[in-house]
């Protein structure tokens, strides 16, 4: 498809709202998690899953998704991936019981994993090339801006409960939903892939090594980041003595510092900054930071001060992989599936970060994720490396 002239801005912000609407699914839950164990009577090993089911689902379904989208079009999966979410909540806000709960979180994952898919695919199409940088690096945002805003819920849920913050997003993204299909302009993309070209389009992008490149190197930085995130609430009240109240803003404000790094991306970018510098330079300052937050040796306003850092500089790392996606993609056709690869390496990531600091943590204190969070995200910097000399298609 040829780009236009013009960016379709009021298509992009749509977009980057929608991600944002989803993302909040991802916040919601570890701030609504004691309310849930103590109505369901779930140990923290079954209430795990209420967390994690969300980025399995695109771990698993990431790709594939991406050649759904190509074939049926952001335009038409955008809203449906909305509405898919919004049913799920509905279903969990009435749930009698865990089984019924994480049955309706398989569907918020789902349609998750089609929005996170489909909205970049809509600005990639929506954008003239000379605005794609920014464009980027604002729907970059949309996953710690969503999370931060919807963890800034927590003083309501003794007022609501669980369940009144559940049915009240089904509401919300069910109007969004219906915003989408009604605003979003037809030049935004119906598809038109032929249903067996679907696999031949998907073991095209996995045969190419930019996609795969980008999608293992998001993976390394979601390592990072969801098991910092995931755990910096214990972490709080374990080293520096706070509430959870206390601590759950706090979290919130490391997700929200991610955001100044987000919105950084597109001016580097612009600037002629090359893709791989912010990656390799956000990699080295998540080790390089994971190394002070962990040590007991490290004055705990510091620690603090370098999850900020962590977050903040990691934050350029998002723009630059997400916004690889159209040149690398193996043609214009494919971005969806690129995208939906490199979404797929992202939660493999959020699924493994946790279960792998977690353990480690169990058996030899905080200090044992500092080699870990810095050893994976060196790893992601050397494959930054190997990217800068792949060959863009065409």
């Amino acid at each position: 498809m040829t780009p236009p002239v013009r960016t379709d801005w009021p298509a992009v912000l749509l977009a980057v709202g929608a991600g944002v609407a989803a993302a909040f699914q991802v916040g919601k839950a570890p701030i609504a998690l004691p309310f849930i164990r103590a109505e369901l009577g779930l140990d923290l090993s079954a209430a795990s899953w209420i967390l994690s089911m969300l980025a399995l689902m695109g771990a698993i379904a990431g790709g594939a998704m991406g050649s759904v989208v190509t074939r049926l079009g952001p335009r038409r999966l955008l809203p449906a991936g909305l509405a898919l979410i919004a049913f799920g909540s509905l279903a969990g806000g009435l749930a009698p019981s865990q089984g019924f709960l994480l049955a309706s979180r398989v569907a918020e994952g789902i349609g998750l994993t089609v929005v996170v898919i489909a909205a970049p695919a809509l600005i990639t199409v929506a954008t003239s090339p000379q605005d794609r940088h920014t464009a980027f690096g604002l729907w970059a945002c949309f996953m710690p801006f969503g999370m931060a805003v919807s963890m800034m819920a927590a003083p309501l849920l003794p007022l609501i409960g669980w369940r009144g913050l559940w049915l009240g997003m089904a509401a919300f993204l069910a109007c969004y939903a219906l915003l989408a299909w009604i605003r979003l302009p037809a030049s935004t993309g119906h598809g038109g892939s032929s249903p067996s070209r679907l696999w031949h389009d998907l073991l095209r992008t996995v045969s190419s090594p930019g996609p795969v490149l980008l999608a293992v190197i998001f993976a390394c930085y979601t390592t990072a980041y969801i098991a910092l995130t995931g755990f910096l609430p214990t972490l709080l009240i374990e080293r520096m003595g706070v509430t959870p109240g206390q601590a759950g803003m706090m979290t919130a404000a490391v997700a929200a510092a991610n955001i100044v790094g987000n919105l950084a991306t597109g001016p580097l970018l612009r600037w002629g900054v090359p893709r791989w510098v912010p990656i390799i330079l956000a990699n080295i300052t998540i080790a390089a930071s994971a190394i002070g937050i962990f040590s007991p040796a490290t004055p705990v306003p510091l620690a603090y001060a370098l999850c900020l850092v962590f977050s903040a500089v990691g934050g350029l790392l998002p723009g630059c992989v997400l916004g690889g996606a159209p040149p690398y993609a193996p043609d214009s056709r494919l971005v969806p599936v690129t995208l939906g690869l490199i979404m797929q390496g992202s939660n493999i990531g959020q699924v493994t970060g946790p279960v792998v600091v977690g353990a480690a943590v169990a058996w030899w204190g905080w200090s044992a994720a500092a080699p870990l969070l810095a050893g994976v995200t060196l790893t992601g910097a050397a494959l930054t490396l190997v990217l800068r000399r792949v060959r863009l298609p065409g």
